[in-house]
């Protein structure tokens, strides 16, 4: 067996123990099943669209009532704010590095002369400005999340006419070309693998129904080779659970981008009138809402999308192109005349 066979296998089994960690944590705390407490959970993540939703459950676990938290250095270059005397740091996790520290806003204080009756009002306009620094219209996210949906295999249309029930629908479907984009000057023609057809009245609208959509794609509801399959007890639990998850992962990316649609509004009306929720993968919410709320904010590199990851021809096109313009750039470099 090669090493590279060997590793991915290792990072399978690696992903499948962080997977069940995970969910065994939301499966131990029992009140976190209740319709009431969960709701709570979703609000508080809400608060925190500026971090990974599952560091936004570690601050949470932590931290209960925190309201705004930076590394000590951000809070610092720009809000001119240290940390207080023994306050405690906040941990969380990050790429490439073992972990980070950071504060709530009630354990800093301004720099230099220190007027702590003036502070309470700093604070709500420091959190105050946040939120209007941060916030976007829908229509912003949209154009974001429909350029990157091409990088990921997926064709986009606003004609849905399958039915009146739905107004959305994510289907496995290789019947259209996707051109797509490089770089400026280079574009590399696809097959699509999924399709999401969306009826909607307002950017807000159909903003929410692709959130929902793509929400069944990585929380793995569909049946394709890119997606690891499901198991569920019974049809009726498989058909709640889905439309559950991916409701959640709608109503998380919205809220935490400061979009208000009628998911917020259904999901709100669900968890009123049941006990408790259905039991859904977390961590697979968790996963999605991370990668749906990163393809509506930035534009993704090629090479994260899953076109990239999963398709050999359009892979080895990206690569023959990167290679290509690696070369020239060698080139030229070593045509420039030495000092």
């Amino acid at each position: 067996m090669s090493e590279v066979i060997q590793q991915d296998l290792f990072d399978v089994k690696e992903r499948e123990k962080e997977i069940a960690s995970i969910d065994r944590l939301f499966q131990d705390i029992k009140q976190y099943r209740k319709c009431s407490e969960f709701k709570k959970k979703l609000d508080f993540y809400s608060e925190f669209p500026y971090i990974g939703v599952y560091n936004a459950e570690l601050v949470a676990q932590q931290r209960p009532g925190a309201r705004f938290v930076l590394t000590a250095k951000k809070w610092a270059e720009k809000y001119q704010r240290k940390i207080k005397p023994n306050a405690r740091p906040l941990i969380i996790l990050v790429p490439f590095y073992p972990v980070e520290f950071l504060f709530d806003i009630s354990d800093t204080k301004p720099m230099g002369k220190y007027q702590k009756s003036q502070d309470d009002r700093v604070i709500e306009d420091i959190i105050e400005r946040y939120k209007i620094e941060s916030s976007r219209n829908a229509w912003y996210y949209l154009d974001r999340i429909r350029e990157n949906l091409t990088k990921n295999g997926i064709h986009f249309t606003g004609h849905y006419v399958v039915g009146s029930e739905k107004h959305a629908e994510i289907r496995a479907d290789r019947s259209e070309k996707l051109c797509v984009p490089v770089y400026k000057d280079f574009i590399v023609d696809s097959n699509n693998y999924f399709t999401i057809s969306v009826n909607a009245e307002s950017d807000a609208e159909a903003f929410a129904a692709i959130c929902h959509e793509l929400g069944h794609l990585f929380c793995h509801h569909l049946l394709h080779t890119w997606c690891k399959e499901r198991f569920f007890n019974n049809e009726e639990e498989e058909k709640v659970v889905k439309e559950f998850e991916a409701e959640v992962v709608s109503y998380l990316v919205c809220s935490r981008l400061g979009i208000h649609t009628n998911s917020m509004k259904y999901l709100a009306e669900y968890l009123h009138d049941k006990d408790e929720i259905p039991e859904i993968s977390v961590e697979r919410v968790f996963h999605a809402v991370d990668v749906i709320q990163r393809m509506a904010s930035e534009y993704m590199d090629i090479t994260e999308g899953m076109l990239y990851k999963h398709d050999v021809e359009f892979k080895a096109a990206v690569d023959k192109e990167k290679k290509r313009r690696k070369e020239e750039r060698e080139k030229a470099k070593a045509a420039q005349p030495s000092l």
